[in-house]
């Protein structure tokens, strides 16, 4: 009779938790709120650093006149966050409009105390999809994984950088932290303050924000928003339209199945294909999630390496020489179908060139993908982790 109960109380828990995600999914697609820019232009500069982005970005945000709009995924709780947070508050402080957005989960840190501190210095403060009721697990799955920064609605920041001490390498566990983070200046900081907007409006209020008059500038820029629909389609035009190479460099590779059938048939058409992931992993399973995917390719033809000089956390998709992707969305199924992303469409071929330079210095100094490699996996990694990574990878 226990035995019963506690099997029918399993399977009530199962049955609930699926029915959760199941009308959560169905009311996300229902409310989803994606948005296409038109073509527009900027000035462009890549950061691959975490000291040199926040040296740029903190000093823009210094010299900031008007407002200044941030919205970030993560801000811990360490000395370059505090240094940031201080940076807001005392341009607050100067009568400044000024904004600040965080994902409520990822920016967790941020207690009461702190946002007492912000709101005192005369900082707006507010949380971006906090979880609730209904589909309570399935909103504490989806999170606004969007980076932006607006500095007087000319100069914009957007990327794969968050704010703590492990981006300027000060986590002995990680090390060397490579990202890829975008400076905008021009037109196209338009659509990112726009984004910043409705995320905003979203989640605390109706705003008005700052529209100077921008010159065009020489280099093509579109940006997209995405909450979890449409950039598989993007991703799709892209790898099908391939015809010489692709490159692809994500911290996490658990792609869906029409985009490894995708990248298969690519491969099969002769174009060469490159993939850098991490050999360390910031989250449990998520590496072991993507092994199969990515000795999958391997064998179909795919050069797949693995950064080992630290953490690699870049997220990048070129084409071609003819097309650059760079934002904050990773080549996995929670970027795909749950999460607020944001990324730059970049057409540059000089710039796009450079892009590949750097890539291709730290693809060719990883680790190749190997049977060799796979072997000295630990029996957990390979007979745990990785069939309970399978079974997880939508949530990965």
């Amino acid at each position: 009779m226990i035995f019963f109960i506690i099997t029918l109380v399993f399977i009530l828990i199962i049955f609930f938790i699926w029915l959760d995600f199941y009308l959560g999914r169905k009311h996300h697609l229902q409310h989803t709120q994606s948005i296409t820019f038109p073509l527009s232009s900027a000035q462009v500069q890549l950061f691959q650093s975490g000291h040199s982005l926040y040296d740029d970005m903190f000093r823009m945000i210094q010299h900031a006149k008007r407002e200044v709009n941030v919205q970030i995924y993560i801000v811990r709780r360490d000395e370059i966050s505090q240094t940031f947070l201080e940076l807001l508050e005392n341009k607050a402080r100067e009568g400044l409009t000024v904004r600040l957005l965080v994902d409520r989960l990822g920016s967790y840190r941020i207690n009461r105390s702190i946002r007492g501190q912000l709101r005192e210095a005369g900082v707006q403060f507010g949380f971006s999809s906090k979880p609730g009721f209904p589909f309570l697990l399935y909103r504490l799955n989806r999170r606004n994984h969007r980076k932006i920064a607006v500095i007087d609605g000319e100069v914009a920041y957007t990327g794969g950088f968050n704010i703590g001490q492990e981006y300027i390498n000060q986590d002995a566990h990680f090390n060397n932290w490579r990202d890829y983070h975008l400076k905008l200046y021009g037109p196209v900081a338009q659509n990112l303050q726009q984004v910043f907007k409705m995320d905003w409006e979203e989640a605390i209020e109706k705003i008005e924000v700052y529209h100077p008059d921008l010159k065009d500038e020489n280099q093509k820029v579109k940006i997209m928003a995405t909450d979890g629909c449409d950039i598989e389609s993007t991703f799709l035009q892209f790898i099908k339209g391939a015809q010489q190479e692709i490159i692809m460099g994500s911290p996490y590779f658990i792609p869906s199945k029409t985009l490894m059938s995708a990248v298969k048939h690519a491969l099969e058409k002769g174009v060469a294909v490159k993939i850098l992931v991490p050999m360390k992993a910031d989250h449990p399973l998520v590496k072991e999630g993507g092994i199969p995917y990515l000795f999958e390719l391997k064998k179909a033809g795919a050069d797949v390496r693995l950064f080992d000089q630290g953490f690699y956390h870049g997220k990048l998709l070129l084409v071609d020489d003819e097309w650059c992707e760079i934002g904050t969305a990773n080549f996995d199924r929670r970027s795909l179908f749950l999460n607020k992303e944001v990324y730059a469409i970049l057409y540059d071929k000089s710039f796009i060139e450079f892009v590949r330079r750097f890539f291709m210095q730290d693809f060719k100094a990883s680790i190749v993908l190997s049977e060799t490699w796979y072997k000295q996996l630990s029996w957990i990694t390979r007979g745990v982790k990785i069939p309970l990574a399978r079974l997880m990878r939508r949530w990965l």
